[in-house]
């Protein structure tokens, strides 16, 4: 009873109980603006949302000069400009920020604001770029061809786009081919890499014959990507429609399902060690000259 009364007292002393303020603001709704510079062709522009899936439609498109507008776009994400072409050809951007990137700006304010100390750091480079491509390559899996577009380090953490094929039935008469272009997402834990397990986000997924999937021609363009920031403010579009395809930006219509492409990297914390370039003309010939002489030295 005592107990109870003395709750009952603090209570009815009027402690007040308050919420901390939130750390930022909600994000506010802005537009996409942009303009397709050679815009003949184009069937269909939508904007995407890899996060939530969610496709927009442009308030307005302007087939002649290739001005359009997305209104009413929710703000603090990113966005993937998706063209559709009446020769077949698609063209999207993508996305390579990290998986729920919002929570972790979020977390590391209020760890700052709690004065607790900033998580744990690492410079990216191209060690790391390895190490993934091996964790990839290394795979044994349903899919037996699995190719790296793109890499891009955030520190500690990276994001890959990975086609991905299944080929046994393609060269199989009458079979089907199952191909997926996914994007993974790692973390890198005292040295080592790990994938982050049902995090991956998947763009496309076909299971087609072998003579349709000959025709798929789609490229992952980082260009196409839009983000808006807080206030729902983003940079406009500018945008050329290549007249080549690039194969190692996406799968173009006829090529080898084992085709070898290099990745594209960005996010380089450590930048690349300089690679050594053959010496021409008379400082070529100077230094091989000087070679020989070192030589005929160690052997005497």
């Amino acid at each position: 009873m005592l107990v109870v009364a003395a709750l009952a007292a603090v209570c009815g002393g009027g402690v007040e109980l308050k919420e901390d303020e939130p750390l930022v603001a909600p994000p506010r709704a802005g537009q996409i603006t942009g303009r397709i510079v050679n815009p003949d062709g184009v069937l269909k522009l939508l904007a995407v949302s890899r996060e939530g899936g969610r496709a927009l439609r442009p308030a307005s498109f302007d087939a002649r000069s290739g001005e359009f507008v997305f209104r009413n776009v929710p703000g603090d994400a990113t966005y993937d400009l998706s063209l559709d072409m009446s020769d077949g050809r698609k063209f999207e951007g993508i996305d390579l920020g990290f998986a729920d990137a919002r929570l972790l700006r979020l977390a590391a304010q209020r760890r700052k604001q709690l004065g607790l100390p900033p998580e744990r750091t690492h410079r990216f480079g191209m060690d790391d770029v390895r190490q993934l491509r091996e964790f990839v390559a290394g795979m044994d899996d349903f899919m037996e061809v699995r190719r790296v577009l793109y890499v891009r380090g955030h520190g500690r953490r990276a994001t890959m786009l990975v086609e991905l094929m299944r080929t046994r039935e393609f060269y199989d008469a009458g079979g089907t081919i199952i191909w997926r272009v996914e994007l993974w997402y790692f973390e890198n834990n005292f040295g080592g890499w790990d994938r982050l397990a049902n995090q991956e986000r998947v763009l496309t997924r076909l299971r087609v014959p072998p003579d349709q999937w000959k025709r798929v021609s789609v490229q992952y363009l980082p260009e196409l990507s839009v983000h808006l920031d807080e206030t729902g403010a983003s940079e406009p579009v500018t945008f050329t429609i290549p007249a080549a395809g690039d194969i190692s930006r996406g799968r173009l219509p006829n090529t080898d399902p084992a085709v070898k492409t290099e990745p594209h990297i960005s996010g380089l914390d450590v930048p690349p060690a300089p690679t050594t370039q053959p010496m021409t003309g008379k400082e070529g010939e100077r230094a091989k000259a000087e070679g020989e002489s070192e030589k005929l030295k160690a052997e005497n």
